[in-house]
């Protein structure tokens, strides 16, 4: 069943209509303020790869493919928590 682009259309609308705010809700830190061997939540783990994804689409210079593949593979707070200060250490300075 051919469905078009309705899925990516529904993905992109909503990344379209997050606004700065919204990270706060969607990866509230109390989801990485556990020991960093909880298990990490899943909408907080989801919301990590999206930004790694996200970041490796527009800095893809140094935030690589190998950072996409290690998000997906994060389990507990602590593997988020690594993988996020790595990546943010990378990011171009935030001018929002």
């Amino acid at each position: 069943m051919d469905r078009g682009i309705k899925d990516e259309a529904f993905v992109r609308r909503a990344l379209q209509e997050a606004d700065f705010d919204m990270g706060r809700w969607i990866a509230n830190q109390a989801c990485f303020n556990n020991a960093a061997t909880s298990p990490i939540n899943e909408v907080a783990r989801a919301a990590v790869v999206t930004a790694v994804a996200i970041y490796n689409q527009k800095y893809g210079e140094v935030i690589t493919e190998q950072d996409l593949i290690a998000a997906q593979g994060i389990k507990t707070v602590g593997d988020a928590r690594q993988l996020i200060d790595s990546v943010s250490a990378r990011l171009p300075k935030f001018e929002g």
